[in-house]
């Protein structure tokens, strides 16, 4: 029992940054990484109710606070992370990752398109991308 009121007692140890707020210490872009890419919509006839692993209603837009929504291997990119997205055309763009797919495993994204004619154009692609924050 003194060793319990000892263990009490004694100041606790310091903790970094990154524990004391809940925020990353480096909020540097890490470096770009090569993922296939591929799109989805929030439309299809059978199995899907337009509501994204995070519980973010997708039916009426593909964007998220001005970003547009990913999905996301969780193991890979945190959801929520907000990442930047080079096409192999050399655009970029900046997405959130806000779903989850059967499919989207490893370095693998499905990017949120309007219709299956945007889907159909953006096709599977070679893309860079890296986490912002």
């Amino acid at each position: 029992m003194a060793a319990l009121k000892a263990e009490a007692k004694a100041k606790p140890k310091a903790r970094a940054k990154s524990e004391v707020n809940n925020e990353s210490v480096n909020e540097t872009p890490t470096a770009w990484q090569t993922y296939q890419a591929s799109a989805y919509t929030a439309q299809c006839p059978e199995g899907c109710s337009g509501i994204t692993a995070t519980g973010l209603d997708v039916t009426g837009t593909i964007y998220h606070a001005g970003k547009r929504i990913i999905a996301v291997d969780p193991s890979v990119i945190a959801l929520g992370s907000v990442v930047e997205v080079r096409q192999a055309d050399g655009t970029t763009f900046e997405a959130v990752a806000q779903d989850t797919g059967g499919a989207i495993k490893g370095a693998k994204i499905d990017v949120l398109v309007a219709n299956e004619a945007d889907a159909v154009q953006f096709g599977r692609q070679s893309v860079q991308v890296r986490v912002i924050n």
